[in-house]
């Protein structure tokens, strides 16, 4: 998934959406989309969501809102796609598995591809698929759109294959969409350093899918049971077009460990996540009043960004919550709020104190993120923060949109990269 990952992709992405659908592995996590498409020797169109099977290739096309255009081609795992105006779509033609076999069962995965690549924007062009026990979503990127992804802050290693080098990452995604409903899940990912070269907006070129998973193995990422490997062009808030004429998906044999590929662990990168806020499902909290003496309390991550409880800083008390690695703007620390007792329509008083060390003033702000016809966002304060001074950040009567679900409390510094430190935040009836 985008760039929220995301307010953006994991969003990874979340960067990071999925509409699959078996008899073995169903998805109940987005309306069901049509699948009655009956076979046909020409290419066939559609626009909205569609699961389908061609020559032996399954296909399909997820959107959330926007204009998209999918033409599956009869013959083999080509398809041609158009989108504008959208929030998320993902157009894919790949194979669905039964969720039985790990890969190396499957025999050695790989997929050679000629794409004529244009995108607007935020969007991917990359492998992609879902495991389960463990569930994962994963992306092996090839090349993108405006940004690159996932936004996380370190790479966990790199493998060299396919005569590129790969940046590895693992991200979480937080109670988001997923094959298996609503889940906190992670998201691997192995993403070019640099772009293919290509004549003009084509790129050709193999993905050794089963070595990529080798090497992610290597950094202590383990993919469970196959459900999906596809090929895919995936926008976000963006527009574009793409001709996929070359789509040659091939698995089987005997499976063999790569010994063909660079491989390299940043074990210091590994030890850093290891001490960050564990992923875990956070619960959605009542009205509270934290102050990071007793961890992070159900504060998580927001995008790429490390979230560590630090015993160095703090407004009152000994501990506050660090906020680092921030690749983007809206990275930052969030907490997610129950609907039992935050009500859509009705208003709140929200505060937290910051601080930040950039050496200069940046712009600080507190955001709700909900769900109403898809990820919305609603400033619900903003000051200036002064370096190395904590800095109140206050809402007493915050209104929370009618229509609102799916409420994600967050602070993010909307004109700056800095670290920042939180301390002392609540959420309460509004104030008098």
């Amino acid at each position: 998934m985008l760039k929220n990952i995301l307010k953006k992709l994991s969003a990874v992405t979340a960067m990071v959406c999925m509409m699959s659908f078996t008899a073995a592995c169903s998805d109940s996590s987005k309306p069901e989309a049509d699948s009655s498409a009956a076979p046909s020797a020409e290419p066939q169109v559609f626009t909205e969501n569609i699961t389908g099977t061609a020559d032996g290739y399954d296909y399909e096309l997820w959107k959330d809102e926007g204009d998209t255009t999918f033409t599956v081609d009869a013959k083999g795992g080509t398809f041609s796609c158009e989108w504008s105006n959208i929030n998320n779509a993902l157009f894919r033609r790949g194979k669905k598995y039964d969720c039985t076999q790990t890969y190396d069962q499957l025999g050695n995965i790989s997929v050679d591809y000629g794409v004529e690549y244009e995108p607007v924007g935020n969007s991917y062009m990359c492998v992609y698929g879902w495991t389960r026990d463990p569930l994962i979503e994963f992306y092996i990127v090839e090349s993108w759109g405006s940004w690159r992804p996932p936004g996380a802050p370190v790479s966990l290693g790199t493998v060299t294959v396919d005569g590129g080098t790969y940046d590895i990452y693992k991200t979480t995604r937080y109670e988001q969409p997923s094959i298996d409903g609503t889940q906190t899940f992670d998201q691997y990912w192995s993403v070019r350093q640099s772009k293919p070269q290509g004549e003009g907006k084509k790129i050709e070129g193999t993905i050794s899918v089963s070595k990529h998973f080798d090497a992610w193995k290597k950094c202590g990422l383990e993919l469970g049971k196959m459900y999906e490997v596809a090929l895919t062009i995936e926008g976000y808030q963006s527009s574009g077009k793409a001709t996929v004429y070359k789509n040659e998906l091939n698995a089987g044999g005997t499976y063999a460990e790569a010994t063909d590929i660079e491989v390299t662990v940043d074990n210091d990168a590994i030890k850093k996540l290891e001490g960050a806020v564990e992923t875990g499902t956070p619960e959605a909290v009542g009205f509270f009043d934290i102050s990071f003496e007793e961890g992070a309390q159900g504060w998580i991550p927001r995008g790429g960004s490390l979230v560590t409880v630090d015993k160095e800083n703090a407004s009152d008390g000994a501990q506050s919550l660090f906020v680092s690695g921030r690749t983007d703007n809206w990275n930052g620390a969030a907490i997610m709020l129950s609907s039992d007792t935050y009500k859509a329509g009705e208003a709140y008083s929200f505060k937290a104190k910051v601080m930040q060390k950039s050496g200069s003033d940046v712009t600080m702000k507190m955001t709700m993120q909900y769900n109403l016809d898809g990820e919305k966002y609603d400033e619900v304060a903003l000051a200036t923060a002064k370096n190395g001074e904590w800095l109140t950040l206050e809402n007493p009567a915050y209104t929370i949109p009618e229509g609102a679900e799916k409420l994600q409390l967050y602070l993010e510094s909307p004109d700056s990269l800095t670290d920042f430190y939180i301390d002392e935040v609540s959420g309460a009836e509004k104030s008098a």
